[in-house]
């Protein structure tokens, strides 16, 4: 929790020389995966999103955009039970969909630069807090799952993630706009839990925003 006072500390350093400060809401969908080591047959995940922004203007082509955001990232996989188990013939090819589901707080701290009327380009450090990991299996062929347990959830314990997001917004009117982004997280999101492996999470989202008057 330390980090997130600390940016909070410096979004009110930055808020106190801004020209105009206006805030909105933001939801949309999530398209997310992980990348690194033994990541073979990891499929994306798709989720949403649903969090507050401000958006602090200095000048007519730059802003200071913090956001608050509820993310649901995550990826899944399939799995043969005939390779977990290979003493029972009778599952051979009964295949089942893992899904991993990693439910962040995320803060991204974007500078917003104008390039044209209602477009502008953002970029920016973004922090992640996890705040629990559910396992879910689905998708199951033909097995008994009476025994199994389809459903597991982790506590994240603010696990901490950090990247670079970067992405464009379109303005349709003074208040709503679209934008799009793309997150590429630079943390080794198993820290030291496996050895020397390394994965890292990486999303593309879709926006829709709203900025109150």
């Amino acid at each position: 929790m330390k980090y997130l006072f600390a940016i909070f500390l410096l979004l009110a350093a930055y808020g106190l020389t801004a020209q105009e400060t206006r805030f909105g809401i933001k939801t949309g969908l999530n398209y997310s995966t992980i990348i690194g080591d033994q990541t073979e047959g990891i499929n994306p995940r798709l989720s949403g999103h649903l969090g507050v922004f401000a958006e602090i203007r200095f000048t007519d082509r730059f802003a200071f955009q913090p956001e608050l955001v509820y993310s649901s990232q995550g990826f899944q996989f399939n799995t043969d039970l005939f390779v977990i188990d290979r003493q029972d013939p009778t599952i051979d090819g009964a295949d089942f969909k893992t899904a991993v589901q990693l439910n962040y707080l995320t803060v991204p701290i974007l500078a917003n630069f104008s390039i044209l009327e209602r477009l502008s380009i953002q970029v920016g450090p973004q922090f992640g807090f996890l705040l629990n990991q559910v396992t879910k299996l689905k998708n199951f062929d033909g097995i008994d799952t009476d025994a199994l347990d389809d459903r597991q959830s982790v506590n994240g314990r603010f696990q901490l993630d950090y990247g670079v997001a970067a992405g464009v917004a379109y303005a349709l009117t003074d208040q709503f706009a679209l934008s799009g982004r793309i997150y590429q997280g630079v943390r080794n999101r198993l820290n030291g839990s496996f050895g020397d492996l390394q994965n890292y999470n990486t999303s593309i989202q879709l926006s829709v925003n709203y900025l109150f008057r």
